[in-house]
């Protein structure tokens, strides 16, 4: 197996294929949504966080409570539009303590946030029913979520608010989205793509092929494409106006004010329509099952969720290894995209104060299951895990000998 970290055994995030794209628009609703809600394709979904707040009327200086597991994309637009962060801890189950959120409810909160990890449904009636209790905004954090529904309702349309990344499950740049349940909507002015910010994208979705090795033929467009950029950049470079969102890429984990009203672009627009999202939902489910009786059998470790329940798509699969500190580490130097939220970690979230969720930035593994894995490449997931486990216990009895 390959041992260098940035070389990976197989593809990290999904590829742009025909297997995956229809032949016509697929994504004109959103299956179980009104049709009156209120929809705004934006650039990141923590832009849609943003904008969230603003539709809601959320005045700067009150209060919005956010689980303290949770990646800082979605806390920064929070703290930027001038709102107060307030973290409610999660337990190792990634479940909420209600005791503790409404212990935290003051008169100075407005909203609470919740948010459906990996694709898997929290208790959001519970927390609907919280809100409306205590006159409170619902914002549904579904960034995790392609589609999936709680006792027949669809994971989304809980919120007054709800919040979607699309290009988590999809092959695209970019793209997330406001969906407003509520008699709100937005009056923004959107920022204006250019064709040199097309020409990025486009050989942003090119160049994963290439380096896969498993489009060659993809090199000539992806050079006409690298050709026609670097021509159209020396010339708006000159006139001085190579800003954002020409430095901005998609891999970014931060917040950038500057481009809070840049919508989805034209490209990841288009694939996004014709998607074949039934299919998406498909392997993805047929690969977490494959890997919950995989890894199921293994000593050492612990799966989050099992079993899969009915209308859930997964994101990853989410893993716990016993003893083996830094395990996402070591099966990334073994060739396997693995990762965990503790670099991700909002500054404002200690230890002290939130021990669950510290437990959780540090010992919860992301594994890949998206729809471009084959099955060798969870066989390849499956045999590595195996190792680093079997690694620890070795090091573990080892140490109980000495």
């Amino acid at each position: 197996m390959s041992t260098d970290p940035h070389r990976f055994l197989m593809p990290k995030e999904p590829r742009l294929s025909w297997a995956f794209l229809a032949g016509r628009s697929r994504f004109d609703h959103l299956p179980g949504f009104a049709q009156t809600v209120r929809r705004y394709l934006f650039f990141w979904a923590r832009n849609a966080i943003f904008h969230s707040l603003k539709a809601l009327n959320v005045s700067p200086g009150e209060r919005v409570l956010v689980p303290a597991y949770i990646c800082a994309a979605a806390v920064e637009p929070i703290a930027a539009y001038g709102a107060e962060v307030v973290f409610y801890d999660v337990r190792k189950d990634c479940l909420p303590d209600f005791s503790e959120i409404e212990a935290k409810i003051d008169a100075r909160t407005r909203a609470v946030l919740a948010l459906h990890y990996f694709g898997f449904p929290q208790p959001i009636q519970q927390f609907r029913n919280l809100c409306d209790r205590r006159g409170l905004w619902l914002i549904e954090d579904c960034a995790h979520v392609l589609r999936g529904q709680l006792d027949g309702r669809a994971l989304g349309s809980f919120g007054e608010a709800s919040v979607f990344s699309w290009r988590k499950f999809l092959p695209l740049f970019d793209g997330g989205e406001l969906v407003l349940n509520c008699q709100r909507e937005l009056d923004l002015e959107w920022g204006r793509e250019g064709a040199l910010f097309t020409l990025k994208v486009a050989k942003s979705l090119v160049d994963p092929l290439v380096e896969d090795g498993r489009h060659p033929l993809l090199r000539i467009p992806s050079r006409t494409i690298e050709v026609s950029k670097n021509v159209l950049l020396r010339l708006v470079g000159s006139s001085g106006r190579a800003k954002q969102p020409l430095a901005i890429y998609s891999s970014s984990a931060s917040f950038d004010p500057e481009m809070v009203n840049f919508p989805m672009s034209r490209l990841s627009r288009m694939i996004l329509a014709h998607s074949d999202i039934p299919a998406v939902v498909a392997k993805r489910w047929s690969h977490y099952l494959h890997l919950q009786e995989r890894l199921g059998r293994i000593d050492g470790l612990n799966l989050l969720f099992t079993p899969l329940p009915a209308g859930v798509c997964p994101w990853v699969f989410p893993i716990f290894f016993e003893d083996v500190p830094d395990a996402h580490i070591a099966l990334r130097e073994i060739g396997i995209p693995a990762v965990t939220w503790g670099g991700v970690r909002y500054p404002g979230i200690s230890k002290a104060l939130f021990p669950q969720a510290h437990f959780l930035y540090e010992n919860l593994v992301f594994l890949p299951l998206h729809q471009n894995l084959e099955e060798q490449d969870l066989e390849l997931i499956a045999a590595a895990v195996r190792s680093v486990c079997q690694t620890g216990r070795a090091r573990r009895n080892a140490a109980r000998v000495l």
